[in-house]
């Protein structure tokens, strides 16, 4: 099977470079010729994060903002590419996980509010595979948080949204990935602390770089497995075997499950971790899954094509999820072609798995 390609696309200060301690010292040598205070700490997070003006928070209220405005930039003008160049590094991880994401088949590439000097900082260096593509503010139609610059590198790349992550390690970041339409990852190695990311709901937040393929699991573009959980056979209520036994509930699962089922659900809790991979697989494109529409005074439903097994038994089933408000994150349910209990001798605590299939494999 021949997966079809997938993206990574990073912003660069403070999510692949460690350039946030740079752009301090600019100011700072920039204060010291302008002859103002120094930065407070918290100072780049406020300009940067927090959308403070610079001025505000080196001065605080001033009559003539403007001008010393002009004058900051000025003076970090005249210093700024030389200072940069001593002051960046890398994260320790940085060129790890990249060659490790190259050698796994992710495309990658940069969309960066920065120029193409600072980009070279990290592509000038030995060892930094391919960027397929770069997108700095010269090429981008406008800056973060518009989504034009992610949209111009996933046109370059000519893949769809869906087909690529985006992370960075401000807001803006979450809000031009969202705009464009891919899944945002916020970062806490930049400007940002956790809780500046987590209102603008990134699909996670990442502590490092390395994190970042612990959410890749579902979406490797070669890989030979597709995501499966592992949940605890439990009892359920008995609750779902009248409405799967409505004709037109019926006729659409026989229809997807591609004949009779048992009319009852399997009941599988599973722990955090798994809880976690299942809710990420809900909106994954590349995963097999039909939708049952709300009708009458039954609520919408979605519903995954899985492989269910036990020691060296399998079967075909759907996993259901009711999509109701507080439905139980860490409870899977499942529809069988067959009394799985009674056929598999099973008793609650028996550990099934649970494969979710891709649309590229044959179903049913």
């Amino acid at each position: 099977m021949t997966a079809s390609p997938r993206a990574v696309l990073f912003d660069l200060d403070g999510t692949l470079l460690d350039s946030i301690p740079a752009f301090l010292a600019i100011t700072r040598q920039a204060c010291v010729k302008l002859g103002w205070p120094q930065p407070q700490p918290g100072y780049i997070r406020e300009v940067m994060t927090l959308g403070r003006s610079p001025i505000e928070a080196l001065l605080g209220p001033v009559d003539d903002h403007d001008a010393r405005r002009s004058e900051l930039t000025a003076a970090s003008l005249s210093l700024w590419q030389d200072v940069f160049a001593g002051e960046v590094r890398l994260f320790n991880d940085t060129l790890a996980v990249l060659q490790r994401l190259a050698g796994d088949g992710y495309r990658l590439g940069i969309v960066t509010d920065s120029n193409h000097f600072v980009v070279s900082q990290l592509t000038g260096l030995a060892g930094c595979p391919p960027i397929e593509v770069i997108i700095t503010r010269d090429e981008a139609p406008a800056r973060k948080p518009s989504p034009s610059g992610i949209e111009l590198a996933l046109r370059r790349l000519g893949l769809g949204p869906h087909a690529a992550v985006y992370v960075g390690d401000n807001p803006i970041d979450i809000q031009a990935a969202h705009g464009a339409g891919v899944r945002a990852f916020g970062i806490t190695t930049g400007a940002s602390l956790r809780e500046d990311l987590l209102p603008h709901g990134p699909h996670a937040v990442l502590d490092s770089l390395s994190q970042l393929y612990a959410h890749l699991g579902a979406w490797s573009p070669h890989a030979t497995a597709s995501p499966t959980v592992r949940g605890e056979l439990v009892s359920g209520l008995g609750e779902a075997g009248g409405f799967l036994a409505i004709d037109w509930v019926r006729d659409a699962i026989e229809g997807w499950l591609g004949g009779p089922f048992h009319p009852g659900t399997i009941n599988l809790k599973v722990d955090t971790d798994s809880a976690t991979l299942a809710a990420r697989c809900r909106d994954d494109p590349w995963l097999r899954r039909f939708e049952l529409a709300a009708r009458d005074t039954f609520c919408p439903a979605l519903l995954h094509a899985v492989e269910l097994t036990h020691r060296f038994m399998r079967t075909p089933a759907l996993l259901l999820w009711p999509q109701v408000p507080g439905y139980p994150e860490d409870k899977l349910e499942l529809i069988c072609p067959m009394p799985l209990r009674a056929r598999w001798a099973l008793s609650d605590g028996a550990r099934l798995d649970v494969r979710y299939l891709t649309v590229e494999e044959p179903w049913p």
